[in-house]
């Protein structure tokens, strides 16, 4: 075997190095498309979670500016009943209280 040969083998041992490092390569190219397809994913999932999250939000803001306009309603109602005077009023006033109160205990208590 003279000096040719032990080129060539020097060859073949480059070549099969070179598909070694090809085939690596290749399965890291792999798992980073993997890995890039699972962020993918996570980020569409977050994406919707935050977009449900804004529209509750939006409909609590909503629900909350409803409440406070039947709230103003009705202080608006007791007053012109407290300025009305009598006892029978404040009565009313007194039982409306104590309900509302009693209401929101069991309200809150069945959550």
């Amino acid at each position: 075997a003279g000096p040719g040969a032990a080129g060539a083998g020097g060859s073949q041992g480059n070549d099969a190095l070179h598909n070694m490092y090809a085939e690596q390569n290749n399965q890291m190219t792999d798992h980073l498309g993997s890995q890039v397809s699972r962020l993918k994913e996570l980020s569409v999932l977050i994406s919707d979670e935050v977009n449900e999250q804004n529209s509750l939000l939006a409909n609590m803001g909503n629900s909350f500016q409803s409440t406070g306009a039947l709230m103003s309603g009705t202080l608006g109602k007791l007053q012109r009943m407290i300025d009305s005077g009598g006892s029978k009023h404040m009565c009313y006033l007194i039982m409306f209280v104590v309900g509302m109160f009693l209401f929101l205990y069991l309200f809150l208590l069945r959550r």
